[in-house]
């Protein structure tokens, strides 16, 4: 079966060194997005095409909603630990408190934190990487409900895509530097992981970055370096559809979002090659979209801690 050939369109050309970490927040029907490069979170609001700012103490590598009976607000893995951020509804306020929650490696210089997401169950789940990209000298985290930190998996290089399954039964996770998906066995209600195994090697070039799943548990995989997302069937490890994104060399993350959870957000980043060809990447940093009538996403899930 031939795959898919599909193409994402601008949305906001905001030119972002690092764009990264795309959740869609349901109850407030906005995109959050973090520039780790230039230590932001955004809210993009794709009703007005507007995107707000705010500038943060240090580079954020991931960005989630803490659930409003657990204090509202955002989980955010910056370098060496997890903290809370909460925050006035419109982030170009500027009103904010920032407290720690853990610190899982505050004492290890060469790595910060990068990709995660919740699980299922509420718990957060973030990821280091080593700042060289050479060192598997990074972890896999997990923070509980009852804000207990534990080390999930160790001998990472760069921790990056992560997404659960509908039926609570898989978790997938990317190693950037192994250049594929694994599959875990995982147990929801103690967050228990077994069972390492190889979904799918990447074929088509670049390198495996940030994904998110749809509701019929096909993985969609942003390409570093690869100019597009790809559509991975969890069944086979088969190729589904290619969703190029124009302009850009660097893809990093994607999210589902919008009415019916069938817009699918992409974010890219710079490119810092010297031979690089400047039309390959007009139009790099640029905050990316595509409509899926075919797809839904699977909703986010929020820190209950």
């Amino acid at each position: 079966m031939t795959s898919l050939k599909l193409i994402a369109e601008p949305i906001l050309p905001i030119a972002a060194a690092l764009g990264e970490g795309a959740i869609w927040d349901n109850e407030k029907n906005l995109l959050y997005w973090i520039d780790i490069d230039n230590c932001l979170l955004n809210s993009f609001d794709p009703k007005t095409a507007t995107n707000q700012s705010l500038k943060l103490p240090a580079k954020p590598g991931c960005v989630v909603r803490r659930a409003t009976a657990s204090g509202g607000g955002f989980i955010l893995g910056l370098p060496g630990e997890f903290v809370h951020l909460k925050i006035d509804d419109n982030l170009s306020n500027n009103v904010h408190t920032i407290s720690v929650l853990a610190k899982p490696e505050a004492n290890i210089v060469g790595n910060r934190m990068n990709d995660g997401k919740c699980d299922p169950a509420g718990r957060f789940w973030c990821g280091s990487m080593d700042l060289g990209c050479n060192y598997p000298s990074a972890n896999l985290w997990m923070l509980d409900k009852r804000k207990k930190l534990t080390r999930k998996l160790s001998d990472v290089t760069i921790s990056n895509g992560i997404a659960w399954n509908s039926k609570q039964d898989t978790m997938y996770y990317i190693d950037t530097a192994t250049n594929r998906v694994d599959a875990f066995d995982y147990d929801n209600e103690s967050g228990a992981i077994a069972n390492r195994r190889e979904l799918v090697a990447n074929q088509w070039g670049g390198h495996f970055d940030g994904m998110t799943i749809d509701s019929e548990d096909n993985l969609y995989v942003a390409v570093w370096g690869g100019s597009s997302v790809q559509k991975i069937s969890t069944k086979n490890g088969k190729l589904l559809a290619t969703i190029g994104v124009p302009g850009v060399i660097n893809v990093s993350s994607c999210a589902f979002g919008g009415d019916n959870l069938q817009d699918l957000f992409i974010t890219t980043a710079q490119d810092r090659s010297a031979n690089t060809d400047p039309q390959a990447n007009l139009n790099a940093g640029t905050l990316f979209s595509i409509h899926l009538s075919n797809c839904e996403g699977l909703a986010a899930y929020q820190y209950l801690g």
